[in-house]
């Protein structure tokens, strides 16, 4: 999906491991929601949901996505002996997915998005909450390559630690968490610039329910 407008409105999907039945009702949440667009950091696939289908539902919603590590090593057809992998995947799914980007800017009424995976294009490099010192400064310097583009915020996930952070640089890293049954709180988000919120929600069985709000 390409992005023309300064966005105000979005959703916020973390790493989906092919959970495509959370994705679903994620989607339809954020849909009700009047977001104006979706935003998936990546790790699409491995998981022990359907692969094609959570495909077909971001191709379907229009979603902007990016690849993280998973989806390279799927294409690379390496990491295969993990826990949940995905084995076998269409033909058309491995296209869109080889497609993908591994980062993104993009505009919003506030300033500059950066999307990503892990840090910056460093899809395997983690920042958590209590990230501190000589890890923090890494993260600055993997978001740093991209201050050509004068970033407010970056977007990202690898970790399945939901938060917002505002970082020393004047930029706010928002981790979207995780759809991953792996975590009691796998959820997703909405950011609304006008409010200046991100709000987050869990899955509790087959409901969605209202897990915390954060001011940026």
């Amino acid at each position: 999906m390409h992005v023309s407008a300064p966005l105000t409105r979005f959703g916020l999907i973390g790493d989906v491991h092919s959970e495509d039945q959370r994705l679903g009702r994620a989607l339809t949440k954020l849909a009700d929601a009047k977001v104006e667009a979706v935003l998936a950091v990546g790790d699409l696939i491995d998981g022990f949901g359907d692969a094609d289908r959570t495909v077909a539902l971001l191709i379907e919603h229009e979603v902007v996505a990016i690849a993280g590590n998973h989806e390279r090593w799927l294409l690379a057809d390496t990491m295969r002996d993990l826990d949940g992998a995905t084995l076998e995947i269409a033909d058309e799914s491995r296209a869109w997915l080889a497609a993908l980007p591994q980062t993104r800017v993009l505009d919003t009424a506030r300033g500059k998005l950066l999307l990503c995976h892990g840090v910056g294009d460093d899809d395997m490099a983690e920042l958590r909450p209590d990230t501190r010192g000589y890890g923090l400064q890494c993260a600055l310097d993997g978001i740093s390559a991209f201050e050509g583009a004068e970033l407010r915020f970056a977007v990202g996930g690898h970790t399945h630690d939901r938060m917002v952070r505002a970082l020393g640089s004047g930029i706010t890293f928002i981790n979207a968490g995780t759809l991953s049954r792996k975590r009691s709180d796998a959820g997703f988000g909405l950011v609304d610039l006008e409010t200046g919120t991100v709000t987050f929600w869990d899955f509790a069985g087959d409901d969605v329910r209202w897990a915390a709000e954060f001011e940026l």
